[in-house]
Formats: structure tokens, C-alpha cells, sequence
């Protein structure tokens, strides 16, 4: 580290359990690979069994890859390794191209820069939406003319210059019950249905439907923590008619169904 000596208060070998792990990213994996010591992936495993939160970033998922915790998981590393990556762990469901992935414990960020962003989720994950968002406003601040207890997390999907993007992002936030389609949201922009996916994602790092999909969850969550709303009215209510589906999209891609998220932040 620039000359910088580092003295750790205890050895890994005596650290017996902790709240989180946090792996750096470990530069350049084909030059620094073999630094990481049979005994550091041992220690990994064992804090993964106790159902530690570990979060890796940049290259740091080469490391828990190598350490057997990714496999038949979702994860990411940055993008410049990725056929690396592929090639090294093809059991590994490697999603480069987004910034953080969550599977159950396990936490990769495909760089240093979203550091912010997996904070937000790993809250999110201990604490419930509604803290999230408290947190987020705190640290990020609200962008103006919007409202605040659906935005606040959305802010890393909003840094960028794509002013079209940022218009149709406004249009989603303000109706996110309303009936989509590719096409209506590309009429909004005055855009060819390929045009406004292209530079959606490009913006975003999401499709259209992947970030509507994260509006209607977010208030649902919302409703949840809040409020005795039945599970078919939230799911009325932040768009989803069919509330089998909204059941099935809430579960996989928040690892608990409705019922199971409410128990565990209602009233916290």
C-alpha cells in the first residue's frame, strides 16, 4: 500500500466470528492470485457456514470464487477480467455488466466506486427498506421535485447525463403503477424501442423493466414495513394485477416472500 505497513490487532486464524467480512480487491488476479493463503480461504468458508455477511469488491470475488463460497451463485468482479473470471469459474453465475449482486449472504461489487451501493443493500438486508431509505437521504440527499420515500435508494442509477434517461426515469418514478410496455416508455422519449433500451441500460445499467420491476418492489417494501395492507392490495397498488406473480417476483428477487419480509421489518 504506497509503503504504508499495516499492523492488524489479531491474526486471521484467531478470529472466531465477526459481522462482516469485507475482501478487497486484490489488483490484477493473474499477478496476485497466489498471495491469498490456503489458510485465508479455510477462515472464508468457515465465516460463510456461521452465515457471516461477505462482501467483495472489484477483483476481491476472485478470491471467494477460489474459496468455493460463489458456486451456483450470482456474483460479479470488474470488467476487464471477466473472460478471466469465466475461465477460472465456470460453475460461478457471473453478471459483470451489473454493479452489485446479492445471493443470500454474499455480496460482489464490480469495482471500488460502489461502495456506497452495497452499503444501501447490506442495511437494507439487516435493517428493512424504510432504513434504507432514512439512511440514504441522510447521506445522499433527495433529488428535487421527486418523492423521497421511492427515490432515495435510486440514487447510483441516476448518476449520469442521459437527460431523455433521466426524463423517462422522472415519468417511472411519478407512475409506477401504470400499465408498461417497451413501447410505451420509449413513446414517452420520442425513441425507437431499441434506442431506449440501448441507452437506458447504458445509462442505468439496467433494462427498463428491471428498473420498474425495483420501483414497484421498493414501495411494496414500503407498504409492508408501514402499513396491514393484505398482500393483494400492495400488490394492486404498486401494479402487479396478478398477485401470484407479484408473490413470485418479490421472492426471487429479494430472497423472502411478502409475508416472510413483513414478519421480519414491520414496526422495526
Amino acid at each position: 500500500m504506497g509503503g504504508v505497513r499495516l499492523k492488524p490487532n489479531k491474526l486471521i486464524g484467531e478470529i472466531k466470528q465477526t459481522d462482516i467480512v469485507l475482501v478487497g480487491s486484490i489488483g490484477a488476479p493473474y499477478c496476485d492470485f497466489d498471495l491469498c493463503t490456503q489458510e485465508t480461504l479455510d477462515w472464508l468458508q468457515m465465516m460463510e457456514e456461521k452465515n457471516v455477511l461477505i462482501v467483495s469488491v472489484c477483483t476481491g470475488s476472485f478470491v471467494l470464487a477460489k474459496a468455493n463460497l460463489l458456486n451456483n451463485r450470482k456474483a460479479t468482479t470488474h470488467w476487464l477480467f471477466t473472460k478471466l473470471f469465466k475461465d477460472m469459474f465456470p460453475q460461478v453465475q457471473l453478471h459483470s455488466e451489473i454493479k452489485v449482486t446479492s445471493d443470500n449472504n454474499i455480496f460482489c461489487t464490480s469495482g471500488t466506486y460502489e461502495y456506497n451501493d452495497v452499503m444501501m443493500h447490506i442495511i437494507e438486508q439487516i435493517y428493512g427498506q424504510n432504513t434504507r431509505e432514512t439512511c440514504s437521504q441522510l447521506i445522499f440527499g433527495n433529488m428535487e421535485g421527486l418523492p423521497s420515500h421511492t427515490l432515495a435508494s435510486f440514487v447510483p442509477y441516476r448518476q449520469h447525463s442521459d437527460t431523455l434517461i433521466h426524463k423517462l426515469q422522472d415519468w417511472m418514478h411519478s407512475a409506477p403503477s401504470d400499465r408498461l410496455s417497451v413501447g410505451n416508455l420509449a413513446d414517452k422519449i420520442h425513441l425507437c424501442e431499441r434506442q431506449m433500451k440501448r441507452r437506458f441500460k447504458t445509462a442505468t445499467g439496467q433494462t427498463p423493466i428491471q428498473y420498474i420491476q425495483q420501483i414497484r418492489l421498493s414501495l411494496a417494501k414500503c407498504r409492508l414495513e408501514k402499513s396491514n395492507k393484505t398482500i393483494e392490495e400492495i400488490s394492486h397498488e404498486v401494479g402487479y394485477e396478478d398477485t401470484r406473480y407479484f408473490r413470485e417476483l418479490f421472492k426471487k428477487l429479494n430472497g423472502l416472500t411478502p409475508i416472510e419480509y413483513r414478519r421480519k421489518y414491520q414496526h422495526r
